[in-house]
C-alpha cells in the first residue's frame, strides 16, 4: 500500500469519526429546535429566512473554497508555501469584503425579497420572515472566511478541524433555543450569526500553526487571484442554479398544508447526517489529493483514487438507503418526536426522508465527480451539468408534487442526482480518457444483493424482537440498535462472503488505524 493510500485511509477514518461527532451535535440542534418549535410557522419563517443567505449565497461562497484548493495546491507544487500563504490572505480579504457588501444590501431589501419569493405565506409569516432575514444575512461574512480557512487547512492535510467547527456552532444554537421565553425565534437567528463567527475563531490557531500569516495586500494583480475568479465564475453560476432546487422545493411546499416546509427541512437535515458523514468525509479527503495528483501530472494515480472513492461510496451508501427505506418512520420518531413534534410531524417528515434516501448514492457520487472536475481546474462542465439537471428537477417537482405532495419534491431531487452522475461521468471520459468502471459495477451488484439480505434481516428482526412497553427514549434506542445491528451484521457477512476487494481493504486498514488509536490511548 502506497504512502498516499495510507495517509488517505487514516485521514478518512478520523474525518468520519469527527464528522459523526459534529453531525450528532447538529442533529441534537435540530431535535432541540423541533422540540421547542415543532413544524410551526415560526420555524418555517426561520428556515425561509436562511434560504437566500444560507443556501444561495453560502453556495457561492463555498464555490470560492472549491476553486481555492486546486489553485493553492498548484502554487505549492510550482512555487512555494510562502506564496501560497499570500494567496490565502488575498482570497480571505476579498471574500470577507464582498460578503459584507452583500449582507448590508440583502438586509435592507429583505422585505422585498420575502414578498417576491414566499408569496404562499400569510401576512404575519411574511413579516416574521423578513425580520429574521435581516439578521441572518450577516452570517455570510463569517461563512466566507470559514470556507477559505477550511480550504487552507484541508490543503495542508488537516482534515479534522474543518469538521469539528460544527461543535461550537451547534452548541451556541442549542443554547439559544432554551432562551425561547426571553428572545423567542429572534434569539435563534442571532445565534446562527454568532455560531458562524465561532467557526472562524476556532480555525484560526490551527491555520497559523500550518504556516498561515495574514498580510493585508491591496495589490490584486496576481495571476493566481485572476485564475481564482476566472474559475469561480462557472462555479458561482452552477451553485446559484443548483440552489434553485431548494428554492423551488420550498416555494412549492409553501402552497401545501402547514408544516410541509419544516418537514422537508427536517428530512433534509436527517439526510445530511445519514449520507453526509461518509460522502462528505471521503470527498473532503480525496479532493486535495486529486488536485495535487493533477498538478504533478500523475494521471494513473488520479484515476485509481477516483475509482476507489466511488467503490467505497457504493459499499456505504447502498446499505444506508436500504436501512432508511425499512426504518424511516422509526428513525424520525426516535430522533424528532417529542414536544411540539407530534405524530403528524413524524408522518410528514418520514415520507420525505424515505424518498430523499433513494438518491443517497447519486448525491455522493455526484459530489465526488464534481470535485474531480474542479481538481483538474474545469469548472465549466459541472456548471453546464447543473443548469441542465435543475431544469429537469423543476419539471419533475411540478409534476410529482401533484401526486405525492412534499414527498414528490424529495423524489424529484433523488432522480436528478442519478441523471447528473451519468452526464458528469460521460463528460469526464472525454476529458481525461476512459476510466475502468467494471469493478464499480461488480461492487454495486454485490452491494445491492447484500443490502437486500440486510433489509430482509431487519424486517424479520422487527417482527421477532421488539421492546414494546413502556414506549420511552430508551426502548426506542434498544429497538433501533437491535434491528440495525442485525442488519449490519448480515450485510458485512454477505459482503465478506462475496469477497469484495474494497471492503476487505477497508476492514484491514480500519483495524490497523484502530490498533494505533488504542496504542496512543494506552500511552
Amino acid at each position: 500500500m502506497s504512502d498516499s493510500t495510507k495517509r488517505i485511509t487514516k485521514a478518512t477514518f478520523f474525518v468520519i469519526v469527527a464528522t459523526i461527532l459534529s453531525k450528532l451535535f447538529g442533529f441534537l440542534r435540530e431535535v432541540v429546535l423541533g422540540a421547542f418549535y415543532g413544524t410551526s410557522y415560526k420555524l418555517d419563517s426561520l428556515i425561509a429566512a436562511q434560504l437566500l443567505p444560507g443556501v444561495f449565497f453560502a453556495s457561492i461562497l463555498a464555490s470560492f473554497s472549491t476553486t481555492f484548493i486546486p489553485i493553492y495546491n498548484e502554487i505549492l507544487v510550482k512555487e512555494n508555501k510562502e506564496k501560497a500563504s499570500r494567496f490565502t490572505s488575498k482570497s480571505l480579504f476579498l471574500i470577507v469584503i464582498a460578503a459584507l457588501v452583500v449582507a448590508v444590501i440583502g438586509s435592507i431589501f429583505s422585505p422585498f425579497i420575502v414578498e417576491t419569493i414566499f408569496r404562499g405565506f400569510d401576512r404575519s409569516t411574511k413579516q416574521l420572515t423578513w425580520q429574521l432575514m435581516r439578521i441572518t444575512f450577516f452570517y455570510i461574512i463569517f461563512l466566507g472566511a470559514n470556507y477559505i480557512l477550511q480550504g487552507f487547512l484541508q490543503s495542508n492535510e488537516n482534515f479534522v478541524v474543518p469538521v469539528l467547527v460544527g461543535l461550537p456552532f451547534n452548541v451556541i444554537i442549542i443554547f439559544s433555543a432554551f432562551l425561547k421565553k426571553e428572545f423567542d425565534i429572534y434569539g435563534v437567528a442571532v445565534a446562527f450569526v454568532l455560531g458562524y463567527f465561532s467557526m472562524v475563531f476556532f480555525q484560526v490557531p490551527f491555520a497559523v500553526k500550518k504556516g498561515f500569516k495574514f498580510k493585508l495586500d491591496f495589490n490584486l494583480r496576481d495571476p493566481y487571484i485572476n485564475k481564482l475568479f476566472k474559475l469561480v465564475l462557472p462555479v458561482f453560476i452552477g451553485s446559484s442554479v443548483m440552489s434553485l432546487n431548494s428554492f423551488v422545493d420550498r416555494y412549492l411546499a409553501s402552497f401545501l398544508p402547514e408544516g410541509s416546509i419544516s418537514a422537508l427541512n427536517f428530512a433534509d437535515k436527517l439526510n445530511g447526517v445519514v449520507y453526509g458523514i461518509f460522502s462528505s468525509s471521503i470527498s473532503a479527503v480525496i479532493y486535495p489529493y486529486l488536485s495535487r495528483f493533477f498538478s504533478s501530472e500523475k494521471k494513473e494515480e488520479f484515476k485509481k483514487y477516483l475509482v476507489l472513492s466511488i467503490n467505497s461510496l457504493i459499499l456505504i451508501m447502498v446499505p444506508i438507503t436500504a436501512i432508511v427505506l425499512v426504518l424511516s418512520r422509526e428513525i424520525v420518531q426516535f430522533v424528532y418526536e417529542r414536544g411540539a413534534f407530534d405524530s403528524r410531524s413524524t408522518y410528514l417528515t418520514s415520507g420525505a426522508f424515505m424518498f430523499f434516501s433513494l438518491g443517497y448514492l447519486g448525491y455522493a457520487v455526484r459530489e465526488i465527480l464534481s470535485r474531480t472536475f474542479y481538481s483538474i481546474q474545469d469548472t465549466l462542465t459541472p456548471m453546464k451539468n447543473g443548469i441542465f439537471v435543475v431544469a429537469i428537477n423543476v419539471i419533475l417537482n411540478i409534476v410529482l408534487v401533484k401526486f405525492l405532495k412534499h414527498r414528490g419534491l424529495a423524489l424529484g431531487t433523488s432522480i436528478v442526482a442519478y441523471v447528473s452522475v451519468f452526464l458528469l461521468m460521460r463528460s469526464l471520459f472525454k476529458k481525461i480518457g476512459k476510466i475502468e468502471l467494471k469493478s464499480s459495477l461488480v461492487v454495486f451488484i454485490k452491494a445491492l444483493f447484500a443490502s437486500f439480505v440486510m433489509a430482509i434481516s431487519i424486517i424479520f428482526a422487527k417482527n421477532l424482537i421488539q421492546v414494546k412497553t413502556p414506549v420511552t427514549f430508551i426502548t426506542k434506542v434498544i429497538n433501533i440498535s437491535i434491528w440495525g445491528f442485525c442488519g449490519v451484521i448480515s450485510y458485512i457477512t454477505v459482503i465478506y462472503l462475496l469477497k469484495i476487494k474494497e471492503a476487505q481493504w477497508v476492514l484491514e486498514n480500519s483495524k490497523k488505524v484502530l490498533k494505533k488509536v488504542r496504542g496512543l490511548a494506552a500511552k
